[in-house]
């Protein structure tokens, strides 16, 4: 006998749990760029820009990167939990925030 809200809840945890995995590494690979680049942008331009903007476009660069990250987590996540899923059956996530 199966019940199919707690099937839904167990696919949401599941979900949430690839979701979490892919935000992570998404988030720290986006960092790792994101850091590489502002150092060659201080490097090349110390003398002729102010530090104020190397922090400004850091702190762009970091909510671009978080942004990014959630949307291409959450198309992951689900890819993961399709091939999971046997043939014919079908998951629709919980709403996005975003």
């Amino acid at each position: 006998m199966r019940d199919p809200a707690l099937e839904k809840k167990l696919r949401d945890y599941r979900f949430e749990q690839l979701e979490l995995r892919h935000s992570i590494r998404l988030l720290f690979q986006g960092s790792v760029v994101l850091v590489s680049l502002v150092a060659l942008l201080v490097a090349l331009f110390h003398e002729h820009w102010p530090m104020a903007v190397f922090l400004a476009l850091a702190a762009a660069g970091l909510a671009l990167v978080s942004g990014i990250s959630a949307l291409f987590s959450r198309r992951c996540a689900l890819a993961d939990l399709q091939r999971e899923l046997s043939p014919g059956e079908t998951y629709e996530p919980p709403r996005s925030v975003l």
